[in-house]
């Protein structure tokens, strides 16, 4: 069996995850049947910007492993892809096995701020979208932006506005974007 974090060959079966593949939402219906069985899951995620866990892997299921009843639970959908394995030296077909603590030492990790990946996102304003202007002629003013203004917009930017019947440009700053 091969330990997936040491990439080491192990005699001892002081394993419990298996990794498991599926299509669509196939890992979601192996959870509720993992449940009822009962068998561990872990769907690896981290934080989004708004506090919200999202999937790390959104295909990716890791099940707690108990010889031939954890693949007959991940088999019995059929959005059921594959068992993530290895052959060994007599070419027959292994399953790569994570060690038991994984799952609780990402999680501790992941509760500390380690994996969270908050980030700050730009919004997107496409054309059409009225902005307030904070400095200038206009201020206070709401302009009608004649250009989509994208959230990876490197730099300062001027940008074709409209306001009433009249038009021209202002600059967006960077922090501003």
């Amino acid at each position: 069996m091969l330990d997936l974090f040491t990439q080491n060959q192990q005699e001892s079966y002081d394993f419990s995850w298996i990794v498991a593949v599926f299509a669509g939402l196939g890992a979601s219906e192996v959870i509720k049947r993992a449940n009822n069985v009962p068998l561990k899951t872990f769907y690896p995620f981290r934080i989004a910007y708004n506090g919200e866990p999202i999937p790390l892997w959104r295909n990716y299921l890791f099940v707690e492993f108990r010889e031939r009843v954890t693949i007959d639970v991940c088999r019995s959908t059929s959005k059921f892809l594959k068992v993530l394995s290895i052959h060994d030296k007599e070419g027959i077909l292994h399953p790569v096995l994570v060690r038991k603590d994984a799952i609780r030492e990402n999680l501790e990790l992941l509760q500390r701020g380690k994996f969270n990946d908050k980030v700050y996102l730009r919004r997107f304003y496409g054309y059409g979208s009225l902005v307030r202007v904070i400095e200038g002629t206009f201020i206070d003013k709401k302009v009608r932006l004649e250009q989509d203004v994208a959230p990876l917009t490197p730099g300062n930017r001027k940008i074709n506005v409209s306001i009433g019947g009249w038009s021209g440009k202002i600059e967006l700053y960077k922090l501003d974007l």
